[in-house]
C-alpha cells in the first residue's frame, strides 16, 4: 500500500516528504558546542523566520532561540553539575519552555533548551522535516551536554517529551531521570492513524496565519504524522522494556491534544521506578495522594478556570506574554470565525481552561488557559525529585 502511494504521488508530480530540499531548514551538528550550535541558529532564524511584528524582530528572535541558563556562582558553590536537557512540542519554540527553565535554574540546575528543525521560523518549514531530524537534534544535544555535568536529565514538553522519555530509554546507563510535562505518547484522536496515510495526498487541513511569534498557527499534515509515528515508536518501546528510570511526569486529564488516558498507562505499566512521580490535574477529580501519584482538582471558579489545557501546565501565571496577566491569550478554538477571536483575546470576564462544553458554557468564547495557577507547587516537586533521584545511578 505505501509503495502503491508514493508511485501516485509521482505520477502526478507529487513530492514525498523525504524529497523536499531541506537545505535551509536548520540542522544539529553532532559533537557541536552549545555556544556555536547558539550562533548558528541566531544566523539561521535572523533570515528565515517570519516575523509576527518585524519592528519587534530583536524581541521575536531572542524568544524563539535555543538557549542556556547557568546556576548562581556564588548561591550554588560547591555543588555537583546537574544537567537538564530540555526540548519544546511540535509547533512550540524553546519560548515555551522558559518558565521551568528559569525555576530549574533557581535551583541550583544547569538547563539547556534546544529548537526542533522545523520550528521558529514558518509552520511551512515543517513540511521539510520529520522525527528523525528532531530525534538527532536531541540525541546529538544530549550526547555533548552529558559531557559537561555530573549528573544528566533529559525532559520535554509534548513531543519534547516523547523525545526525551526515548533518549532515557536509549541510555539509561547514563541518564539519571526524566521531567516531562504533557507528554505526547498518543495524540487525542480515534483517527491519528490516518494522519501519515493522509500526509501524501494533502499538506495542510487549515493554514491560518500566525499572530503569536513564539507558536505556528497551523501544523501541516505530515508533521502531524511524523508526531504520530513518533509517539507509536516511542510508546512500544516504553511498553515493551519497562525500566526503573525515575520519571517526573505532570500532565492534565482534560487534555485535548495528547491523550492523557494512555500517557497514564504508560506511567503506570512502563515507569516503574519507587522513585517516579506523576502529577495529575482533572477539573473532576478530588484532591489525592499515593505513593507516585498526586492528583490536583482544577475546577477554579473563583478564578474563572475550568481545567488546564495541554500547554498551561508548565506556565507560570506571571509570564508576561502567556501569563495570566500576559500580553497574549489563546484563543485558537476560534481562528475560523474573526469576531468569536476577537472577542476571546478582549474580553476582561472571559472563562479559561481546555475546550469542553462545561467550559464553553460558562462563555460564549472562552480561552485556552496557558499557565499553571499552582506551577511555584509543580516545579518545587521537580526541584525535590531530582534532589531524591540524582545519585541513584
Amino acid at each position: 500500500m505505501r509503495q502503491q502511494i508514493i508511485l501516485w504521488c509521482l505520477c502526478i508530480g507529487m513530492s514525498p516528504l523525504w524529497a523536499a530540499d531541506a537545505k535551509d531548514i536548520f540542522l544539529s551538528k553532532s559533537g557541536e558546542s552549545f555556544s556555536s550550535y547558539e550562533w548558528r541558529a541566531k544566523v539561521f532564524l535572523q533570515t528565515h523566520k517570519q516575523w509576527v511584528k518585524p519592528e519587534d524582530s530583536k524581541r521575536e528572535l531572542a524568544d524563539v532561540m535555543p538557549f542556556e541558563l547557568l546556576p548562581d556562582p556564588e548561591r550554588c558553590a560547591n555543588r555537583p553539575k546537574i544537567g537538564i536537557l530540555l526540548s519544546h512540542g511540535l509547533s512550540d519554540s524553546p519560548f515555551s519552555m522558559r518558565d521551568p527553565a528559569r525555576a530549574l535554574q533557581k535551583s541550583c540546575y544547569q538547563v539547556r533548551v534546544i529548537l526542533l528543525p522545523g520550528h521558529g521560523t514558518k509552520a511551512s518549514d515543517l513540511l521539510l522535516v520529520d522525527e528523525n531530524d528532531w530525534r538527532k537534534t536531541f540525541q546529538d544535544a544530549a550526547n555533548e551536554f552529558q559531557k559537561k555535568v555530573d549528573v544528566f536529565y533529559v525532559g520535554g514538553f509534548s513531543t519534547g517529551g516523547a523525545l526525551a522519555a526515548e533518549y532515557a530509554w536509549q541510555h539509561s546507563d547514563t541518564v539519571s531521570g526524566v521531567l516531562l510535562f504533557s507528554p505526547l505518547f498518543k495524540i487525542h484522536s480515534n483517527i491519528d492513524w490516518l494522519s501519515p496515510f493522509l500526509s501524501y495526498f494533502k499538506d495542510w487541513l487549515d493554514n491560518y496565519p500566525a499572530d503569536d511569534f513564539a507558536k505556528y498557527a497551523s501544523i501541516p499534515v505530515p508533521a502531524i504524522a511524523s508526531a504520530y509515528r513518533l509517539a507509536k515508536e516511542v510508546r512500544a518501546q516504553l511498553f515493551d522494556n519497562p525500566k526503573n528510570i525515575p520519571v517526573f511526569m505532570a500532565l492534565s486529564e482534560d487534555d485535548q491534544t495528547v491523550d492523557a488516558s494512555v500517557s497514564e498507562g504508560v506511567f503506570s505499566k512502563a515507569m516503574i521506578s519507587p522513585k517516579s512521580q506523576m502529577v495529575l490535574y482533572s477539573k473532576t477529580k478530588s484532591n489525592a495522594q499515593t505513593d507516585r501519584i498526586r492528583i490536583y482538582n482544577t475546577n477554579w471558579p473563583k478564578r474563572q478556570i475550568l481545567g488546564l489545557s495541554h500547554m498551561s501546565i508548565h506556565g507560570d501565571p506571571r509570564n508576561p506574554y502567556y501569563g495570566e496577566k500576559g500580553e497574549y491569550r489563546i484563543c485558537d478554538w476560534y481562528l475560523s470565525d474573526r469576531s468569536l477571536y476577537d472577542a476571546c483575546r478582549t474580553d476582561p470576564n472571559n472563562w479559561f481552561g481546555e475546550k469542553s462544553d462545561a467550559l464553553m458554557s460558562r462563555s460564549a468564547h472562552a480561552a485556552r488557559i496557558s499557565w499553571n495557577p499552582t506551577f511555584d507547587v509543580l516545579m518545587k516537586q521537580a526541584s525535590n525529585f531530582i534532589q531524591a533521584t540524582a545519585y541513584l545511578n
